[in-house]
């Protein structure tokens, strides 16, 4: 027999013979059930009184060993996360520019020569060109502030313009304060600051368990807690838009914004608008690929999102307005072709496009001459012999693109209809306005006339440029790209896209022709800064917290109500904890001028440390109400992993591309030591069903400090991210409900 057993023995021997002569020396009034006062005294006491439920229920036994198991419903309280570089704002994208002051009084001095300019204002209105003042502190929109416009009172001519402008702008006490007079009136840039300021706002609620079993002799025991934490998610997809997955140049299978195909214009959709959504495998494409989730990234070099872009046609710049945008080669660098013979319209012998520099001219003339009361008749007949060439042309252009599908003829149909609408409704107004003067035209009454004539001529050849003609047994083919009509915008105005060529009378017959080429100089004049906004953005954020507590329990205090059917019992502990805090961030972004870039940092925190708790449990016959605190102050090693890729569709040099950005792939960690506090708090209702199983049901507050999460640590910069060393703290709450089985 054990001795531990044997004591027991021993121990009940002992308390038999104490309590058999209690229960003879004095006699016991024979009282109804649930009387108060059960003994009036009692001299013989030598221990404490024996536990006895007076209600009729079992006592209560906390000796022997007991488990636990509770089903959790905990959320995690995330923290206000910003998606981009936390407080950085950039300028948007400047569409257009003004010109600069070598162009402007150039083209000042071309218009000064017509005849019905009298003076610098009428030069300065005429051509819509406005001197200002502006201050140059900075290169930003926020401090290139225009102070005012600059006075050109007095000044008759553009040479006198130019004088006065040069000595504002080598005045050394201009120079000092940074103020310069310079070309102004463009559109100002606006501020553009990350989309998502709060990318994870809500608590992720999620599943997990908690298990307990120990031993107590009733004062003393010891007790182990396994934590089977919940996973806590959050997050969500944000942006304009659709998309799926399709192929990208490489042949990867990429889910989001397709390239921008014209392979397909149907409404596939429903919307009322043809987006190439059908047999081409592609989605909507969402503002010419603008996109409409801006993400701020620290740059390696202010200069390394500039680059050549394509936004609209040269030859009628903003009266044509932007044709397209970054989605032209998101995907697919170059036009996609089938296997059929290309024939461009542009050199299909059937067609040579519309003179619309021709038309420019003739009206340019007739306009000029109608403007002001004429000193000779505006030259009408020319006039009228440009608008049959031009109807010639869109007559050429109609049977050079009847072999097209009836699909993509629709889609061309619109800007044919406006272009002879336009003309017709010019003839129409001339006629009218002749017959009512004679036979003359007043001035300017056809200005509305001619502008829509010379739109809806750019718009029909911007429509055009695009068009190659797939011959497959005299079927027509699909409307596709024309890569040969991808030209750099001239954002600087001076007449060189990009690049300009430098000539030489390389075969010496003393004319300079157009193929004697003998240098190509990169025009940085005309390079564009873009932003990065993409399509959609997809965040998400996982967080487990896992541990294992082992602690030492004592009994400090029993206060005993016999009367009241109950008891509280107060409990130290003190022990060790283990405590294990995953956050796993994942970013993902698609569209923009770099295509599919994503991050993923994973943060491991794994906490030791010594504990302290207290137990107030109030005891009320099959009811129980237990209160528990629990603190610890550990050792945290903090384990940080990241990888990522940036810019999958990054083609350094191309258009609507950075000139310098590629694809990069990053794969980074680091590790770091902390100190972190942690603070539980328990509230649990608990109900005995069986003198060995109870049920019950609760809440847990847990507040853990100097952690590293996902998210915080995920430096947003260009091109390879990084780990920022940043801490901060997590709270988790929730509800249990579980069961108790002692024996």
């Amino acid at each position: 027999m054990s001795a531990k057993r044997m004591s027991l023995l021993a121990t009940a021997a002992i308390l038999g013979g104490v309590l058999a002569p209690t229960a003879t020396s004095w006699a016991q009034p024979a009282l109804g059930y649930g009387t108060k006062s059960i003994v009036d005294h009692n001299d013989l006491r030598w221990f404490e009184p024996v536990e006895l439920d007076l209600d009729g229920q079992m006592p209560r036994r906390d000796a022997g060993f007991f488990f636990t198991a509770d089903k959790l419903w905990w959320g995690t309280i995330h923290p206000k996360l910003e998606i981009g570089q936390e407080g950085l704002t950039v300028d948007s994208e400047r569409i257009y520019r003004a010109p600069s002051n070598d162009t402007a009084f150039l083209a000042l001095t071309q218009t000064q020569g017509f005849g019905f300019i009298n003076d610098l204002d009428e030069n300065l209105s005429y051509s819509g060109i406005k001197f200002v003042v502006a201050n140059t502190q900075g290169t930003d929109s926020l401090t290139d502030d225009t102070v005012m416009d600059f006075d050109t009172t007095g000044i008759l001519t553009v040479a006198g313009l130019k004088t006065a402008v040069e000595a504002f702008n080598a005045d050394p006490v201009n120079i000092a304060a940074n103020m310069v007079a310079r070309v102004g009136g463009e559109p100002r840039p606006y501020q553009v600051r990350n989309g998502i300021r709060d990318a994870l706002p809500d608590a992720g609620f999620s599943w997990g368990e908690r298990y307990e079993f120990g031993y107590s002799d009733g004062d003393n025991g010891w007790m182990m807690t396994v934590l089977d934490g919940p996973e806590s998610r959050a997050g969500g997809t944000y942006g304009a838009g659709e998309g799926h997955i399709y192929f990208s140049q490489s042949g990867t299978e990429i889910f989001g914004a397709d390239p921008y195909f014209l392979s397909d214009l149907d409404d596939d959709d429903g919307d009322g608008i043809g987006d190439g959504d059908g047999e081409g495998d592609t989605v909507d494409i969402w503002a010419f690929g603008f996109g409409s989730v801006p993400v701020n990234f620290n740059l390696p070099t202010p200069d390394f999102l500039s680059g050549y872009r394509d936004y609209y046609d040269n030859s009628v710049g903003a009266s044509g307005g932007v044709t397209a945008g970054p989605i032209m080669y998101v995907g697919n660098y170059g036009a996609a072709f089938d296997d059929l013979q290309t024939v461009n319209l542009g050199v299909n012998p059937s067609f040579n496009g519309v003179d619309v520099n021709g038309a420019v001219g003739a009206i340019g003339d007739y306009s000029l001459e109608a403007s002001d009361p004429p000193t000779t008749d505006p030259n009408e007949t020319a006039l009228d012999q440009q608008i049959s060439i031009m109807l010639a042309d869109i007559n050429s252009a109609l049977t050079a693109t009847s072999g097209l599908d009836d699909e993509d003829q629709l889609v061309l149909a619109p800007f044919f209809g406006n272009a002879q609408n336009a003309i017709l409704a010019l003839q129409t107004a001339q006629n009218l306005a002749a017959a009512g003067n004679g036979g003359m035209v007043p001035p300017n009454v056809l200005d509305a006339e001619i502008t829509a004539v010379l739109q809806s001529l750019t718009a029909l050849n911007v429509a055009l440029s695009g068009v190659v003609l797939e011959v497959d047994d005299a079927d027509g083919g699909d409307v596709v790209v024309n890569e040969a009509q991808r030209v750099a915008d001239d954002i600087d105005g001076n007449g060189q896209a990009g690049t300009f060529q430098v000539l030489a009378d390389i075969d010496g017959d003393g004319v300079i022709e157009a193929g004697e080429v003998v240098g190509i100089i990169n025009n940085f004049g005309d390079l564009h800064t873009f932003n990065v906004f993409f399509d959609q953005v997809t965040i998400r954020n996982n967080t487990e917290i896992d541990g294992v507590e082992l602690m030492r329990t004592h009994q400090v205090s029993t206060r005993h109500k016999l009367q009241q059917g109950r008891w509280d019992d107060l409990r130290l502990a003190y022990g060790v904890r283990f405590l294990n805090i995953e956050d796993d961030f994942y970013f993902e972004g698609i569209g923009s001028i770099l295509g599919r870039t994503w991050v993923n940092t994973n943060a491991e925190n794994q906490i030791i440390a010594p504990q302290l708790g207290l137990k107030w449990t109030r005891r009320d016959g099959p009811w129980n109400f237990v209160l528990e605190a629990r603190g610890a102050v550990g050792y945290n090693v903090v384990d940080v992993d990241q990888e990522g890729i940036f810019g999958y569709e990054a083609i350094p040099g191309a258009l609507n591309r950075s000139a310098t950005a590629r694809t990069t792939t990053s794969v980074d960690g680091f590790r770091y030591d902390e100190f972190s506090p942690i603070g539980e708090l328990r509230a649990q209702l608990r109900y005995r069903v069986a003198e060995a199983v109870s049920l019950q049901a609760g809440y847990t507050a847990k507040y853990v400090g100097n952690i590293h999460r996902g998210g915080d640590s995920t430096k947003w910069n260009a091109p390879d991210f990084g780990v920022h060393d940043h801490t901060g703290d997590i709270f988790t709450n929730g509800l249990n409900i579980g069961i108790e089985l002692r024996h």
